[in-house]
């Protein structure tokens, strides 16, 4: 799981944007799918339920502008983790997903929630070809990252 991290981290969250307005939600205050989420974000995959959400295995830095994300590791391994798209539903668990794609052409697809707090991004994604995690943990081949707007 150790070494899968980082490669779920950079896909999941280097993955580019529909734009959204996290200062404005829908009427019942849940994330919408025009919300801005432009700028940068910076947190951690948490163990567990994100009890610290300070710490985690993996520090993260995520780059959103128009309908780009572009992930770096921040940690001991400090470096480019990719980019690619992504989409929000909203629903009863407001669905994220994000579609990486490589240099060769080759596409990988990460299914995940996703909230909104204040200025806090709360994702919890699986590896590709894994179910929709139904919960924010990491657990098994579902990994939460939580992120701070900066």
């Amino acid at each position: 799981m150790r070494y899968c991290l980082p490669a779920v981290c950079l896909f999941l969250f280097a993955a580019a944007a529909v734009a959204q307005k996290a200062d404005s939600p829908s009427a019942d205050g849940k994330p919408s799918a025009d919300m801005d989420l432009s700028g940068t974000w910076r947190g951690f995959v948490v163990e567990g339920k994100g009890e610290q959400t300070d710490r985690g295995s993996v520090k993260l830095e995520l780059t959103i502008k128009d309908r780009q994300i572009t992930a770096q590791r921040l940690d001991g391994e400090v470096g480019p983790l990719g980019d690619g798209t992504y989409k929000i539903k909203p629903g009863r668990l407001t669905q994220m997903d994000a579609t990486q794609s490589s240099s060769q052409g080759k596409r990988r697809v990460y299914l995940g929630i996703f909230k909104l707090e204040s200025d806090q991004i709360f994702w919890c994604v699986a590896t590709p070809g894994n179910k929709r995690p139904a919960r924010f943990e990491t657990k098994g081949q579902q990994f939460l990252l939580i992120l701070k707007r900066q």
